[in-house]
């Protein structure tokens, strides 16, 4: 029964490790996955929040996204705390991979 512990922990681990992995390698090559011919379109704000690190006392956050290509839904972090729920952001998407997106910077 203990191996069967220490083996359930290992895996549980290591899965971790791997979430943890792909999270980081989507945020950090999300330009260069979006190809040669990203697309563009608009996204709703969703009341889904994405809380950021290290913040302890009063944690700040910043909204989901939701866009549809071909009937099917998908989210990104919109990273900018001063959307609010049911605001319009623009994306852009990797034509073949939709889950490989990221909002554009409003202009200044």
């Amino acid at each position: 029964m203990k191996k069967l512990k220490n083996i359930f922990w290992i895996v549980f681990g290591i899965a971790i490790i791997l979430y943890a992995i792909c999270k980081i390698a989507l945020n950090s090559f999300t330009d260069h996955f979006l190809g040669d011919h990203p697309v563009q379109t608009k996204a709703v704000i969703i009341n889904e929040k994405n809380y950021m690190g290290n913040q302890p006392v009063k944690p700040e956050f910043s909204y989901s996204y939701l866009f549809e290509v071909n009937g099917v839904e998908y989210k990104g972090n919109a990273h900018n705390n001063s959307l609010q729920v049911g605001d319009i952001v623009i994306v852009i998407y990797n034509s073949e991979h939709p889950a490989i997106n990221k909002p554009l910077k409003p202009k200044d």
